[in-house]
């Protein structure tokens, strides 16, 4: 039910997914079509820690949370001076690897990536986050640091919409264990 809403709020702020693909019904859902290249669209939901397969590339986020003090990548995307967070906000950081393994190159960029934080989503802080955009070959792949200032106290949830392909990736974190106890 998160993700639903999660996607409702992506879509509402022009990250929209793909149409209904022919013949499914008015209630939608996950959809995935073949296009001309061989790949996949469609929206996409994985979880913190397991490859995700998207169109001819695989995304792996091996993080996605809360930090007082972020880590910083080599290469930011801005150089300005990071800012701290406001009374209230906190830090949401993601470790995200993106990996071609198609034949034609995929352009990956940090700035395709948001956060979705509570009721809110946000950009990535760009002070915090990198490295720059590239382009991958076949088998390359590229490491990124993804930082989001947002409302703490929140359980932050992925959202990627990478121009290449025709979806949303959505990544959560690993579903709630049995919490259940057992009583002698």
């Amino acid at each position: 039910m998160a993700v639903l809403v999660i996607l409702l709020v992506v879509a509402a702020l022009g990250f929209t997914g793909c149409e209904p693909a022919e013949g499914e019904g008015a209630g939608g859902g996950t959809t995935s079509t073949s296009d001309e290249r061989g790949g996949k669209s469609g929206d996409v939901e994985g979880r913190i820690g397991e490859e995700v397969i998207v169109g001819n590339a695989t995304i792996t986020v091996r993080a996605l949370e809360t930090t007082f003090q972020p880590a910083m990548p080599e290469q930011r995307l801005s150089g300005q001076s990071p800012p701290a967070p406001d009374s209230g906000e906190s830090f949401y950081q993601a470790y995200v690897r993106v990996k071609n393994t198609g034949v034609a190159p995929i352009r990956v960029d940090a700035e395709d990536f948001v956060c979705a934080v509570g009721e809110s989503v946000v950009g990535i802080e760009p002070t915090r986050s990198g490295p720059l955009p590239r382009s991958l070959l076949k088998n390359a792949s590229l490491d990124l640091i993804l930082t989001f200032k947002a409302q703490a106290g929140f359980e932050p949830v992925l959202v990627y919409r990478p121009p290449w392909y025709d979806g949303t990736v959505v990544i959560t974190a690993e579903s709630e264990r049995d919490t259940t106890t057992t009583t002698r």
